[in-house]
């Protein structure tokens, strides 16, 4: 068994692997926002809907079938949401 100072230190250094793996992903959100912005410039252009459920049904599925260990409903809705905040985006 572990003493509990030695867990103490485990935890902490799994939560700075943690706070890292945070920094990449919202640096990559982060991207992944300006692109969504330049793409609902483009639809501006042609007067394309910022909507388009094929399309965002489409990432929700690839993403659903690329998670290993997070359910299909919690990755729906952590897509749905970064979609979401992708289409206000998109709107301004």
């Amino acid at each position: 068994m572990k003493e509990p100072n030695a867990v103490k230190k485990e935890i902490e250094l799994y939560r700075k692997e943690i706070d890292e793996i945070d920094n990449q992903m919202i640096n990559l959100l982060n991207t992944r926002v300006e692109v969504a912005k330049k793409i609902g410039n483009l639809k501006k252009l042609v007067d394309m809907d910022v909507s388009q459920p094929n399309r965002e049904k489409e990432i929700i599925k690839r993403m659903k079938d690329k998670s290993v260990l997070l359910k299909n409903d919690t990755i729906e809705v952590i897509w749905k949401e970064i979609i979401n905040a992708c289409k206000i985006i998109q709107k301004i």
